[in-house]
């Protein structure tokens, strides 16, 4: 009898490190290790080019009393000044964008030339840091008023970090311990903006993905999905990026950033809310046209393995992407707009633009110029009698 319990004792260790190794060896969790080499490799590099992010992040994390804030800076906008677009009247306009931190602010940008064109957004999907800039376009204020309020921010207004639970992770081995920000002020910064309002009281009907830790499925926050959560709640979890954000807690669901599956989410625009005659799409996240990033002779190069490692960490979520454009080209005429050379959010740069709006303002100009060189190519398409798949992807300088 004690023989065979050692038996069943050896045929269970035995089946412990078989899962184990069968854990480290699966196929689907590639990805996630190469996506710490691939992350590890640019922020060694990016501290190494960049010694005074290491200060910033510091300053966000730990800012010291004497400190005081930096007054925000110049609006980016001058006064109003209208130029009706006849080629936009009576269209239903939809603005779509992808994530990307700070460089999103260009979202407030496209926004300011619809209101010069005569025109206002009819839907408005949006994807983690362009939730940031979309719900309170949304919610009903103008362009001005949004710039004015997110270039105020301090990251005291929305960097929280959980120090109780950092300190007491290692006594708990970790158990609890899901984000290094809590949200809360996230959240409470965007309710001062907005009070209680829910996403069924928009003004303009505004989505942003979310993503299930306990189901592993993505769902679309906005009026018609999740209408009584307050506009404020949904910002938290649409950028509650997952080890970056503590997860949101719905019932006894938890919630994180969708754009880690579905940086481009278009579905609200395709099925949810009625189809849009024309779609400004904003991409600051990826290549031009959502391509994928040329990495020819990596053999050659130094540590090839890394040079794979970063392509198969974004080919799944760069390939949904490229489907989810071609979708929206099926149902609408679509104008990619590119404002912000995706290599600004690339490494730290992500980092960089969520704890500092010091580049925001000339992200939201940019944003601005590419929207009416694709306003007047709608115009000029409807002045030639074509109206189909207009397809811009502009420089910055401004209109």
């Amino acid at each position: 009898m004690a023989r065979d319990l050692r038996g069943v004792g050896e045929w269970g260790r035995a089946e412990e490190r078989h899962s184990v190794l069968s854990a480290m060896l699966d196929v689907f969790r590639l990805r996630q290790y190469f996506d710490v080499a691939v992350r590890v490799r640019q922020v060694a590099s990016g501290l190494k080019e960049d010694v005074a992010f290491a200060g910033l992040t510091l300053r966000a994390l730990a800012p010291l009393p004497f400190e005081h804030a930096v007054s925000p800076p110049d609006p980016p906008f001058g006064p109003l000044r209208r130029r009706p677009a006849g080629a936009l009247a009576g269209k239903r306009v939809g603005v779509a964008a992808t994530g990307g931190s700070g460089a999103l602010a260009s979202v407030v940008g496209v926004a300011r030339a619809l209101e010069e064109a005569g025109t206002a957004p009819a839907v408005i999907s949006v994807c983690s840091g362009s939730a940031l800039f979309g719900f309170p376009l949304a919610a009903g204020l103008d362009a001005a008023a949004v710039a004015e309020f997110v270039l105020s921010l301090e990251p005291a207004d929305y960097v929280d970090v959980d120090w109780p639970g950092l300190g007491t992770a290692l006594l708990r081995r970790g158990r609890g311990f899901a984000g290094l920000l809590r949200g809360d002020r996230l959240e409470a910064s965007y309710r001062r903006l907005l009070g209680d309002m829910t996403l069924a009281e928009l003004p303009i009907p505004a989505y942003a993905p979310i993503w299930s830790i306990e189901h592993n499925r993505i769902e679309f926050l906005g009026p018609r999905t999740h209408p009584t959560l307050p506009v404020a709640r949904a910002v938290r979890m649409a950028v509650a990026l997952p080890l970056f954000f503590d997860p949101v807690g719905t019932g006894e669901a938890s919630w994180c950033d969708g754009g880690l599956v579905d940086i481009f989410p278009v579905r609200p625009l395709a099925d949810i809310e009625d189809p849009c005659d024309v779609v400004l799409a904003v991409n600051g996240f990826y290549p031009p046209s959502f391509e994928g990033e040329d990495a020819s002779g990596w053999r050659q190069r130094r540590l090839p393995i890394l040079e794979i490692a970063s392509q198969v960490r974004t080919c799944q979520q760069i390939e949904l992407a490229r489907a989810n454009l071609a979708r929206l080209r099926g149902c609408s005429e679509v104008h990619l707009l590119e404002p912000v050379p995706y290599r600004v959010v690339q490494g730290i740069g992500f980092y960089r633009q969520f704890l500092t709006t010091r580049q925001w303002p000339s992200f939201m100009r940019a944003g601005r110029a590419d929207a009416w060189r694709a306003i007047r190519e709608i115009e000029r398409r409807s002045a030639a009698g074509t109206s189909r798949d207009g397809e811009m992807a502009g420089d910055s300088s401004v209109a």
